[in-house]
């Protein structure tokens, strides 16, 4: 079976870890045996009046990719002008793509403009269609914007829909004549990579949150939970800042009760290690279709408390944490909680191993050989 994987979620040369999730769902298909190719179209801004990049490589997983960056000052206008991605995107299919690989089934990724673009070329091609989806304004975006109705339509004629948590599939319901259409079919994390390794005893207590941190995320609401709870525990403190955002400039300015180790950005390896040295994980959102952070952590065997909004409740429960909501009151009564459970961290480790590269890919898998029925 050949899939043409299309998306304007993508790692590319202006954004290196723009979209790398679908990156991971492409890998994860590619692990079941199925032969796929990925057509990326990525809008970015630039110094340049415009300028468009066409090159085609194998990336890491053996995955033959075509990237196609489109970067210009006016690259809002670029992005919002779905018409000329397509007529760009379409046109290279049809040249460098449809007659060399032939693919069977035409996978898109995130509706706007992927899944539009990709219903459009499916519907030419005559080809089964399956969209993903993953943006958490898409349910916004139909009732509001210009485009709304063209991607009902693409949801509505899809072959197939999947959604990466059941949180999102409630929301996007509503727009679907047969909701029961929609299947969850969760991000992925590397296993491999993020597995356990007993915690080793210390006379500090390690907590570890990560995230870009900009608004949705709740960073404040960790560091001033903590800071109370400083106070009054025997051991140590110590949190570990994964991850860069403009909500840790004032942060870092303040003095706290505990100490704070501001890492930046780690590689998956460094930080499956920072991982396997703590003790919980944190992580403090407004919102959160998927938690791939989380999911990271809890396959390392470390408890977590987590806010309780969007798909969260999906993967934290009483055998691997907590959820609190989002007052620091909440935070610091059930960071007390959280330490007085003595948690199973194999246990804990093995409930993430749904998560994995094999586990995601054999869910896609049996989605597609339920089209050729």
């Amino acid at each position: 079976m050949k899939v043409l994987f299309i998306s304007s979620w993508y790692p590319n040369s202006v954004h290196p870890l723009k979209g790398i999730f679908v990156k991971k769902h492409a890998a994860a298909i590619k692990s079941a045996g199925v032969d796929v190719e990925v057509v990326a179209i990525t809008v970015s801004p630039s110094a340049k009046t415009f300028e468009k990049k066409i090159y085609t490589h194998t990336d890491e997983y053996g995955i033959v990719t075509h990237q196609i960056e489109l970067n210009s000052r006016f690259y809002k206008w670029i992005h919002l002008n779905l018409f000329f991605q397509y007529r760009v995107i379409s046109k290279y299919i049809e040249k460098n793509v449809v007659e060399v690989f032939k693919p069977d089934v035409i996978h898109s990724n995130v509706l706007y403009p992927a899944g539009i673009i990709g219903y459009k070329i499916a519907k030419h091609y005559k080809l089964p269609h399956v969209i993903s989806e993953h943006w958490s304004k898409v349910d916004k975006f139909i009732s509001g914007s210009l485009f709304g109705y063209i991607g009902k339509k693409a949801y509505n004629n899809a072959d197939s829909v999947t959604v990466v948590s059941g949180y999102l599939k409630n929301s996007l319901s509503k727009h679907f004549k047969d909701p029961s259409r929609i299947k969850v079919v969760n991000n992925v994390i590397h296993t491999s990579i993020f597995n356990y390794k007993p915690k080793e005893q210390s006379d500090q207590l390690i907590f570890t949150c990560v995230a870009h941190w900009s608004p949705p995320k709740r960073p404040d609401l960790i560091f001033y939970s903590l800071n109370e709870i400083a106070k009054i525990h025997p051991k140590k403190i110590l949190l570990q800042v994964v991850g860069e955002g403009v909500l840790l400039n004032e942060l870092k300015n303040k003095k706290w009760n505990f100490e704070v180790s501001y890492l930046g950005n780690l590689t998956p390896e460094k930080l499956a290690g920072q991982l396997h040295f703590s003790n919980y994980f944190l992580h403090a959102s407004n919102i959160e279709t998927f938690s791939i952070v989380i999911a990271e952590a809890l396959a390392t065997g470390t408890p977590v408390l987590a806010s309780n909004v969007g798909a969260i409740p999906e993967l934290v429960n009483n055998t691997n944490g907590y959820l609190t909501e989002n007052t620091v009151d909440d935070w610091k009564n059930n960071l007390n909680q959280l330490l007085k459970v003595a948690y199973d961290n194999e246990a804990i480790s093995k409930q993430a191993s749904k998560y994995s590269f094999d586990n995601i890919g054999k869910l896609f898998l049996d989605i597609y050989r339920s089209l050729k029925k």
